[in-house]
């Protein structure tokens, strides 16, 4: 190893080392401004953009997971989003989303009525590879398992959730899922936290339409849609900073 490397790895160290330390079941703010490595992000014309925040989680024997906190400006599908905030701007979730068959037909329909888009702040939850590799422990969980397939390495982590807590009383859990392609592990996904996981859809094919040469076109393209939606949040940092943060290890849930 280089000594560039060398100082680059301890550089990296002193900056966890220096971040908030969280323990499973430990309720904490999502974005506090004051809390180390919290940067607020404006847009060009001086106008709140998003956050950016970081935390170290004590997660037992999966050892000190060094978690990196977003809210970047995105564009999304009503249908496969909520917002926790302003929950008619997005995908309605009630108890249809219960049964996969009524799941099913529900989303299709909504994939129609909610056709539109909607700009917010896409709330993304992970632990890159490097991160990872400043972990002994997860390190060596990495290198044992590193000939298994993206299903079966998720299932490591297949117990560790992020619930996140509502000033409007509402609750929403995802669960950590690790990303082969991307050598990421994301917490990506948000279910309600009283109804657990939603029957899970896999790929659903999804027509769409484009023009080629004067000529409209019909295209079968995929839409995942897993146990759960993506979290959009809204342009309002003291909203932002009122979202409470739980990190729970549950190894009875399947």
């Amino acid at each position: 190893m280089s000594e560039e490397e060398k100082l680059h790895i301890s550089e990296k160290e002193q900056y966890w080392r220096n971040t908030q330390l969280v323990q499973l079941g430990e309720e904490f703010l999502l974005f506090d401004t004051a809390r180390n490595h919290t940067q607020v992000r404006y847009s060009d014309d001086g106008s709140f953009g998003g956050l950016k925040s970081s935390i170290r989680l004590e997660a037992g024997r999966l050892g000190k997971l060094n978690i990196s906190i977003s809210a970047a400006p995105y564009v999304k599908g009503r249908y496969a989003m909520v917002n926790p905030f302003e929950r008619a701007q997005g995908y309605p979730i009630d108890a249809e989303d219960l049964s996969l068959p009524s799941r099913i037909a529900k989303f299709n329909k909504m994939k129609r009525e909610l056709s539109g888009t909607i700009q917010g702040l896409y709330l993304f939850v992970f632990v890159t590879t490097e991160d990872m590799s400043l972990n002994g422990r997860m390190q060596a969980l990495l290198q044992e398992n590193e000939t298994l397939p993206e299903n079966d390495i998720s299932s490591l982590f297949h117990h560790l959730f992020l619930t996140l807590k509502f000033p409007n009383g509402s609750s929403f859990t995802a669960r950590a899922t690790f990303d082969s392609r991307q050598r990421l592990l994301l917490f990506r996904t948000f279910f309600p936290s009283d109804t657990g996981p939603l029957p899970d859809m896999g790929s659903m094919p999804s027509s769409s339409k484009k023009i080629t040469g004067g000529n409209t076109t019909t295209t079968n393209s995929n839409i995942e849609q897993r146990e759960g939606f993506d979290l959009l949040l809204p342009f309002d940092l003291e909203k932002l900073k009122t979202i409470q943060a739980k990190f729970l290890f549950l190894p009875t849930v399947d």
